[in-house]
């Protein structure tokens, strides 16, 4: 209504309130900062909406600088701001040298609030990473999460270790994207419980474990690992690491599997190989000497089985060395296998008792299987959900999820008239409690 100032109430709220709207009008991401997003669009409202933005901190306790269009007097006033809180920081810097943007400047104030980073990312080039690290250790009692995307930290070539992030008790979580030598970067590795790295070229195995000998107390581990090539050092043994509950590798090559019996991991509960790149008839191979061991007990297992399958009753005997899983994922798993497996799930037998969810991204080829192999194994698997909900006891679980979508290979018109054809079964299966997604609903 004309003359009505309602629109305006909101500038009646007291400062505190005014203050916690806008904390939740900040972005999700660690973004830039940008005039068309808070806190510095807040800024630009009321004289009244700029006093209550510059004066609380929570919304100037996330910075990523990833240009020279950002001036260090905004990268200063921001920190600023924040006062004393913990802050989360990132910085990008993709040419050291880049003209009219002075990096060392850009360093030189972050490293001037170190005593309250809770976690920082650094995307820079060596030279600008030399220059944050070669220094006396820094002053970081809050250090809880280090991402290093920097080549060359697996050999200083002579040079003294890197010491700036020695003294970061608090820290837990590292990620990086090549070779790290843990005597050429000064870390409190043995208090690390999650390492991760995350690259096309990745670390090579005997680096991989050197870094697992200097961090005993792993929870979690994600790493892509590739084979060292001709010259291939002795790779090292590790002592057993009970407290690694969770591993994912990513390997390109067969070679890389020799990883697997220098480690002994005892607490571990999920294993995702989802990320092999070789075959799949090799992978299950190799793989069974470390699943067989009495003391692997795993809940989760994710594992990429390519156009070299293995033969379907080394992959069930796979299987059945861990009658503890609960979930199975199949990525881009042969159709025969997935068959092979829906029919040892209704045989009445003791496999896989406590299977609860069941995932699989079919690979379909040649287009025959279209027709011919496809709808076989949709009433395979609805045997197989059938039948194990009839189970359902103190002996068998009853698998509560499946998911089969995301395949690969060919697609036809054919396939897409086969799984409307399955909607009334699928939805016969919904209503009996299973959460049963096929193909893009």
């Amino acid at each position: 209504m004309p003359g009505d100032d309602s629109a305006f109430r909101i500038l009646d709220l007291p400062p505190e309130i005014t203050a916690q709207i806008f904390v939740h009008c900040l972005p999700l991401d660690l973004d830039p900062p940008s005039l068309l997003t808070a806190p510095l669009l807040l800024g630009q409202i009321c004289t009244l909406w700029r006093t209550i933005a510059w004066q609380t901190p929570d919304l100037w306790t996330a910075l990523k600088v990833d240009s020279a269009r950002i001036p260090i007097t905004l990268v200063e006033a921001w920190l600023g701001r924040a006062g004393t809180l913990p802050l989360s920081l990132a910085i990008a810097i993709l040419i050291w040298q880049e003209e009219e943007w002075d990096c060392k400047a850009v360093i030189t104030v972050f490293k001037r609030y170190s005593s309250t980073w809770r976690k920082i990312a650094l995307e820079i080039p060596w030279e600008a990473f030399e220059f944050l690290a070669a220094e006396p250790p820094l002053d970081l009692p809050l250090l809880d999460s280090l991402a290093i995307w920097t080549e060359g930290l697996d050999d200083l070539d002579g040079a003294p270790p890197l010491r700036a992030f020695r003294d970061a008790h608090a820290l837990r979580k590292l990620s990086v994207v090549a070779n790290v030598n843990p005597n050429a970067l000064e870390l409190p590795w043995t208090q690390l419980t999650s390492f991760e790295c995350h690259t096309s070229g990745g670390i090579n195995s005997h680096d991989f474990l050197t870094i697992l000998q200097h961090t005993p107390n792993l929870v979690e581990c994600d790493a892509a690992v590739y084979h060292y090539g001709h010259s291939i050092p002795s790779l090292p043994d590790v002592p057993a690491l009970t407290s690694l509950t969770s591993l994912v590798l990513g390997m390109s090559d067969v070679e890389t599997m020799g990883t697997f019996s220098h480690i002994t991991l005892p607490a571990l509960q999920i294993l995702d190989l989802s990320r092999v790149l070789f075959s799949g008839r090799e992978l299950v191979e190799l793989l069974r000497p470390f699943l067989s061991n009495p003391d692997c007990r795993l809940r989760e297992l994710m594992i990429r089985l390519d156009e070299d399958p293995p033969e379907e009753e080394d992959f069930m005997q796979l299987l059945e060395a861990q009658p503890s899983l609960e979930k199975i994922d199949l990525c881009e798993g042969h159709l025969g296998l997935i068959i092979a497996l829906c029919r040892r799930l209704c045989d009445g037998s003791a496999f896989l008792p406590r299977l609860s969810c069941l995932c699989a991204s079919p690979t379909i080829y040649p287009v025959s299987e279209i027709t011919e192999v496809f709808p076989v194994m949709l009433d395979a698997l609805d045997d197989a959900l059938h039948a194990r909900n009839m189970l359902s006891s103190d002996c068998f679980v009853k698998i509560q999820k499946c998911v089969i979508k995301d395949w690969s290979g060919v697609r036809a018109d054919d396939l897409d008239t086969i799984v409307e054809r399955f909607r009334p079964r699928q939805r016969e299966l919904i209503a009996l409690g299973i959460d049963l997604v096929v193909g893009d609903e």
